[in-house]
């Protein structure tokens, strides 16, 4: 996996808490070569579609 393809993967997540950290990351990963990449990529794509499926259909307390 290239950082380009990994930094796509993210992008739809921009402006979510943590995104340029998250970037930060894969940043670091890809200078551990690319089957690191590749899971931090992944992990960090699906925490952040938990995240957003929790906010926008988590349940409210009002």
């Amino acid at each position: 996996m290239t950082l380009q393809k990994a930094m796509e993967m993210i992008a739809p997540f921009e402006g979510l808490p943590y995104y340029d950290e998250a970037r930060d990351v894969l940043w670091t990963a890809a200078g551990h070569g690319p089957k690191v990449l590749h899971g931090a990529a992944y992990r960090i794509r699906d925490a952040f579609a938990s995240y957003q499926y929790a906010v926008n259909y988590g349940k409210s307390d009002a």
